[in-house]
């Protein structure tokens, strides 16, 4: 009995301990923390990978790449859409659904980042407005108010590393004068890098309908980030902290979201950063930068569940094991019968494509071959697996590759030129058994043409012959009148004879 009541004052005690404990919780600890809330998502979606998860119907959708001769089958992805493209040049290695469609999500900001760093420089200081109050409520931000100023290196890291919306569109709005002229700078900028499915209607990503892009232009717009060295700096850190600013007190903690480049279960070795992306609508969109034998490569995946790591970590690892960066050298292309074989027989291909390269299959099975063309001083050269294009390249033409052009553009025009005379001579020799020419031979006037048209293709030797088959005729007609008028006297004197024996 006594041991029973001695737990029931062990009961009593720890749950009043508990209600104390409850009660002395801070009041901050209940609002809202972006960063904890980001964690939080990730956690649980960390969670639930740990979980089989459903296989959607979009696994099974068409690989386009698989579809190439000789190429390396890619693997199969749960995201709807996804590409992997050579960083150095903009070769495509895996395609699945690359030209449609989708939300992108937060990969935007890379966008908004590119034109940032071009257009104002990074000790710039940045004033926001009550625009970072026009963002939607819950979404990523970092908590920075109307009146707070940052520097512009400061709201880089803001935006990319963590996310934030806010600073996303303030960011837009004092470079543009409004966010809504900087969205037309993004979308001017999408149309000069090749995108062709690429329309943005904010600076941040949050859903619109009417906001939208593709693996292969979303692939084309991270390519282009990546030339600029701030960017890549920026991408590849695991955290930065914004100092106290003239409204904030505190420091500000910003983690990198993308889990492939921290350290734990999903990091990926040599992963160089990129950008994560989130809505319910537009799923998990994923941009990833990463380099591994001398290959530089960007993947881009639209429209994922959970699986969206997964995903990529299989396209990275398909890229990296399964083909080889190449350096196009006249030794490794095949004859193609073109200006470029024409440029290595007279050796001057090499030092056109000494800075060129290509990934190819670790094992090809095709050839390789170059395509080369001049135009307004520019040799433009297509390199190509079988009849697949891998990669071009652009450069000003030296002048001995300028005349070895023009002298193989007139062979050229002499053998077509050789090549359309044959084929008319061709044309007119018809054939004796068809109607025409039996009709030909019938009259007078076919018999003509078609003694012109045979001596028209003798040689040159058919003039003299000609001067002397004349000459052989005239000489047989005078013979013969002569032999002619011989005859008739004759004639007459055999009858003057007859009349004198009369």
């Amino acid at each position: 009995m006594k041991t029973k009541k001695k737990k029931n004052c062990q009961a009593l005690l720890l749950a009043a301990a508990l209600v104390m404990n409850l009660q002395t919780v801070s009041p901050l600890a209940a609002a809202p923390d972006p960063e904890a809330a980001q964690t939080a998502q990730e956690n649980s979606q960390e969670s639930a990978e740990t979980q089989e998860p459903a296989i959607p119907e979009s696994y099974e959708w068409e690989i386009q790449s698989n579809s190439i001769p000789g190429w390396p089958q890619g693997p199969k992805i749960i995201c709807e859409t996804g590409i992997l493209m050579d960083l150095d040049t903009g070769e495509i290695l895996y395609a699945k659904g690359i030209d449609e469609k989708r939300a992108p999500a937060s990969i935007t900001k890379i966008m908004t980042a590119m034109l940032a760093i071009e257009k104002v420089p990074l000790d710039t200081k940045i004033t926001f407005t009550d625009e970072v109050n026009n963002i939607e409520p819950g979404s990523t931000h970092i908590g920075i108010k109307p009146g707070e100023t940052l520097t512009m290196e400061e709201s880089l890291y803001g935006i990319l590393l963590g996310s934030a919306n806010e600073v996303s569109s303030g960011v837009a709005e004092y470079i543009g004068g409004t966010v809504q002229n900087f969205v037309d700078m993004m979308n001017e900028r999408a149309q000069e890098l090749g995108c062709k499915n690429t329309h943005f209607v904010n600076a941040n990503g949050l859903y619109d309908d009417n906001h939208y892009t593709s693996a292969r232009d979303m692939a084309l717009i991270a390519k282009a980030a990546f030339q600029n060295e701030t960017f890549r700096n920026i991408v590849k850190t695991p955290y930065y902290i914004i100092p106290p600013t003239n409204i904030t007190p505190e420091e500000r903690w910003i983690n990198n979201h993308h889990r492939m480049l921290t350290e734990g279960g999903i990091h990926y070795e040599g992963c160089l950063g990129g950008k994560t992306g989130y809505t319910e609508r537009a799923g998990n969109t994923l941009v990833t930068y990463a380099e591994r034998n001398s290959m530089r490569l960007v993947c881009v995946v639209l429209k994922g569940t959970t699986e969206y790591y997964n995903d990529t970590k299989n396209l990275l690892d398909y890229g990296f094991n399964n083909f080889q960066k190449l350096s196009l050298s006249s030794d490794v292309l095949a004859e193609s019968g073109s200006l470029a074989s024409y440029l290595k027989d007279q050796g001057l291909l090499d030092a056109a494509v000494e800075t060129s390269s290509a990934d190819v299959p670790v094992a090809p099975s095709q050839e390789i071959t170059c395509q080369a063309a001049i135009e307004n001083n520019m040799l433009n050269l297509d390199f190509y697996y079988g009849d697949t294009l891998l990669s071009s390249s652009s450069q000003e033409a030296s002048p001995e590759i300028l005349a070895a052009a023009q002298t193989y553009d007139l062979q050229q025009r002499q053998s077509q030129q050789a090549q359309d005379s044959q084929s008319v001579s061709a044309e007119t020799e018809e054939p004796s058994d068809s109607p025409s020419a039996s009709v030909n031979h019938n009259s007078l006037d076919g018999f003509f043409q078609e003694a012109v048209s045979v001596f028209q293709s003798l040689p040159s030797w058919k003039y003299p012959a000609l001067g002397l088959l004349a000459g052989a005729f005239i000489f047989y007609i005078v013979l013969l009148i002569i032999k002619i008028r011989r005859a008739l006297s004759l004639k007459k004197r055999r009858k003057s004879r007859k009349k004198k024996k009369h």
